[in-house]
């Protein structure tokens, strides 16, 4: 009998001390929200345009200063080995429709471009070929902190269209990825 009485209190002690324990964890799991309530959504999605073209009647030093170690080569090459090896996907920017790798290779093999010789059959699309940077973004704004984070999950790759002297006349898609997923 005392040791069915012992059992039971044992028993009860573990119980409430689990029960304790629990109690603690939600306690410091709503210390983890009280946190997040620092931080406010400014923006669900927003699309920013990021200008490799300088604009006319920019004036150059104006431009450099805005536009200071961009290394679009680092960024275009980075973004079409990822697709080249299938690390990541690139999307139709009209049809959002999944392209291929051969769809992807063709596209920069033979698009309209900035330094496509004209005794060449095959021009090659290069980041020196690119206008525009177009990214999807969601702005999170730190009260605490008093700073803004932004999480870019789509990157679209727009580039130079030519007209048939070869004068940048606008921009043309050439295709997205998605980031952080």
């Amino acid at each position: 009998m005392k040791k069915n009485i012992l059992t039971i209190t044992i028993s009860g002690l573990i119980c409430f001390l689990i029960c304790c324990k629990q109690e603690n964890n939600k306690e410091s799991e709503s210390t983890v929200s009280i946190d997040t309530t620092k931080k406010e959504v400014w923006a669900e999605l927003v699309e920013t345009n990021t200008m490799l073209v300088k604009p006319e009647g920019w004036d150059d030093e104006y431009w450099k200063s805005v536009h200071k170690n961009m290394d679009c080569q680092q960024l275009f090459n980075t973004i079409l080995k990822a697709v080249l090896t299938g690390k990541k996907k690139a999307y139709d920017i009209f049809t959002d429709s999944v392209l291929t790798i051969d769809e992807v290779k063709e596209m920069v093999n033979t698009g309209q471009t900035v330094s496509a010789n004209k005794d060449t059959q095959a021009p090659t699309i290069s980041a020196d070929d690119l206008s525009l940077i177009r990214m999807r973004e969601k702005w999170i704004f730190d009260k605490e902190k008093f700073s803004l984070e932004k999480q870019v999950s789509r990157i679209d790759l727009i580039y130079k269209k030519l007209d048939e002297n070869g004068e940048y006349i606008g921009d043309k898609p050439l295709f997205y990825v998605h980031l952080n997923n």
